[in-house]
């Protein structure tokens, strides 16, 4: 039986009881602990040591009973109060931690840990400024503390002071240089600031002290997306996931990037594990409700929403966006029109209020309220605009000008000499789909590909890669330059981009290139590939224009011309113009598709089409819509209309905005004429 002491134990007993907790010899220490808390029953350093153990052994009920006992015996035991608010914090009990860890503090107030420890429970409360106070405190206190730093860093990326945060871990850094975290959090700050290659390096950095770090791993894929090196992105997020295989994040994530590779049937599969993980994970969801719609796998889209946890349509606009997208397939506008007024816009980033408003327009416009429509679509324009100019990047005016500048080469009266070019091209016949976007040629590319002798090629860079070879502007006098061996080469350029989108027999159809701009390069398509057929596909010049400036485009240099209405049409104008010189100069094999036309008599418009190429009729054409569905990714803007029947809703919608129109007519007039339509 053990006889009760006063006071405390000898302090070699506390000594060695305080070596064997240091040892993580927890049970053993608990053991001693007991038999002097027994023998020393008012001995406040006992049961102070004996709650260490305990949190120690994952006991945290056990902790905060020894700790309470400490503090009855001796209530202005400032580190037992800190102690208990760790052991407060550890079960979720954050208010109790906040109470003890303040106590501690008026006890003793130069205590740098408990002012840490507030600041983090403060922080995971979302209360970030009262963090960095405690933090600031800690690190007035103690100025080389580490930890604090360190803290103090996550608490400023909290409220998005993303330079000072850097300085925080950076200094974290100068005095304990092996922090990973450290590393990976100064990569994350540097990357939501858009210094993607700088983040990059800081996440190698962490990858080098700890290759096992899977976040650090993830977030590096993520950098490397951004960036646009998928590959390596994929590599990332598969090294994140072999270190921890039920990594939702990292499954999402890792979808994105297989998603934007086109790998799409992987990228099905990395959303579903992410979702087999963590059901109710909402980005999960979202991106592959978000993915089958864009694959037109609509019964698909509603399956998964319909998975999704009911108090989502409440609180989560992603997932309220996707069921409007839902509606509005099935042609609900109403439901969809009241979903999207559920979102507020404003709290959202501009890319994603872009994307809204443009949404929402083409609802108005469905319900025919064309005033409401054409002011979100102003409201989305002006979004872009802001972003373009916030990124330093709107160069509408350089595309614009250069497509002035060629027009006057192409009708200057130069002479052409193309003499030395061979026309020949062994193994292929091409042809070219041309026109202003919005006229129709995803219609026709869907249409034409329906044929068993006809290989489309959408929007790829075979054109561009050669003109970037050529690198300059490709007037007559520059063109007549060109040498056979110059014109070998560009062929050669084109021909190797081609065949990695094409191969085997494909390739011994007929090529259809379809990239409806490359109306503006028709003239040097022309001096490398003579024998090249042009489809040029008209739409009625208003509904052109109009629809450029409805449309949410990927900006770049030519979309950043449909921002207004004004600038739509008049690089209309100039891209015509620009045609009629190529016209008048060359002996172009042209083939015309009015889209208004063919969706009023598909095989009566198509028919003359298909003989142009030299084919005979298939009734495979007819069957468009399956081919559509059967194509998955449709990399256009029309990716969801073209599975419809056709429908003639889109055959001058302009009229319905006569009003808005009207300052463009002018510039307009003189192509709808041009080309037989009606004002």
């Amino acid at each position: 039986m053990v006889t009760p002491a006063a006071g405390a134990p000898p302090s070699e007993q506390i000594k060695a009881l305080i070596a064997l907790y240091n040892e993580g010899r927890f049970l053993d220490a608990l053991k001693r602990g007991n038999l002097l808390g027994e023998q020393f029953p008012t001995s406040f350093i006992i049961h102070n040591i004996l709650g260490a153990v305990n949190a120690g052994l994952d006991r945290p009920t056990d902790a905060i009973a020894s700790y309470t006992k400490a503090l009855q015996i001796k209530p202005d035991y400032a580190d037992a109060h800190n102690n208990l608010g760790n052991a407060f914090s550890a079960v979720g009990r954050r208010e109790e931690a906040i109470a003890s860890y303040t106590k501690a503090l008026q006890i003793k107030p130069d205590n740098a840990g408990a002012n840490n420890n507030l600041g983090l429970v403060l922080n995971y409360l979302g209360r970030h400024q009262q963090a960095i106070a405690s933090y600031t405190k800690a690190l007035q206190i103690k100025p080389d503390y580490a930890e604090a730093h360190y803290n103090l860093g996550i608490a400023l990326s909290a409220l998005g002071k993303l330079d000072e945060a850097i300085a925080s871990f950076t200094k974290t850094l100068q005095l304990n240089p092996d922090i990973a975290g450290a590393h990976n959090n100064i990569g994350i700050a540097l990357y939501d600031l858009g210094k993607v290659d700088e983040a990059i390096a800081s996440y190698t950095k962490a990858l080098q002290i700890k290759p096992d770090y899977a976040e650090a791993h993830c977030n590096l894929g993520e950098a490397l997306r951004g960036s646009g090196k998928l590959n390596e992105a994929v590599a990332s997020y598969t090294k994140a996931l072999r270190i921890i295989p039920d990594y939702a994040e990292a499954h999402n994530k890792l979808g994105v990037a297989l998603k934007d590779l086109g790998k799409h049937d992987e990228a099905i599969a990395s959303y579903k594990n992410a979702l087999r993980v963590k059901p109710d994970d909402a980005r999960a969801h979202k991106n592959l409700s978000a993915l089958y719609e864009k694959l037109n796998r609509v019964a698909d889209m509603e399956r998964v929403l319909n998975a999704v946890p009911r108090n989502y349509l409440d609180n989560d606009p992603a997932i309220v966006f996707q069921h409007a997208r839902l509606s509005s397939r099935k042609e609900n506008h109403a439901e969809t029109l009241s979903l999207l007024e559920k979102i507020l816009p404003e709290n959202y980033p501009v890319e994603i209020q872009e994307e809204y408003f443009s949404f929402l327009g083409k609802t108005y416009d469905k319900l025919g309220e064309f005033e409401k429509a054409f002011a979100q679509f102003e409201t989305q324009n002006e979004l872009s605009r802001t972003l373009l100019l916030s990124q330093q990047n709107d160069n509408a005016d350089t595309y614009f000008n250069s497509t002035i500048q060629l027009t006057k080469s192409w009708t200057s009266g130069d002479k052409l000499d193309w003499s030395t070019t061979s026309t020949e091209v062994e193994g292929i016949s091409l042809a070219f789909i041309v026109g202003f976007p919005r006229s129709g040629t995803t219609l026709l590319d869907t249409i034409l590909r329906s044929h068993p002798g006809i290989e489309v090629v959408e929007e790829k860079p075979m054109v561009r890669n050669m003109r970037a070879r050529f690198d300059r502007i490709p007037s007559i006098i520059e063109l007549n330059k060109l040498t056979r061996f110059d014109v070998a080469l560009l062929r050669k350029e084109y021909l190797e981009e081609l065949k990695l989108h094409v191969g085997g027999a494909d390739m011994e159809k007929i090529i259809v290139d379809k990239f409806p701009l490359n109306i503006r390069n028709v003239g040097f398509i022309h001096r490398i590939f003579p024998k090249a057929k042009f489809i040029l596909a008209l739409r009625h010049p208003c509904d052109c224009v109009l629809s450029c400036f409805m449309q949410n485009f990927k900006i770049n240099d030519a979309m950043a011309n449909f921002l207004t209405l004004d600038q739509s049409a008049k690089l209309y104008a100039a891209v015509m113009e620009l045609w009629r010189g190529y016209q008048s100069a060359l002996n172009l094999n042209i083939g015309v598709v009015k889209y208004e036309e063919l969706v009023q008599d598909l095989r009566g418009n198509c028919l003359p089409i298909i003989e142009f190429l030299g084919l005979e009729w298939d009734d495979n054409l007819l069957k468009y819509q399956e081919t559509a569905k059967n194509r998955g990714w449709i990399n256009t803007p029309s990716y969801n209309q073209v599975t419809q029947p056709l429908y003639q809703k889109a055959s001058g919608r302009w009229v319905n905005y006569r009003d808005q129109m009207a300052p463009v007519l002018p510039i307009l007039k003189p192509w709808i004429k041009e080309f037989g339509y009606r004002e």
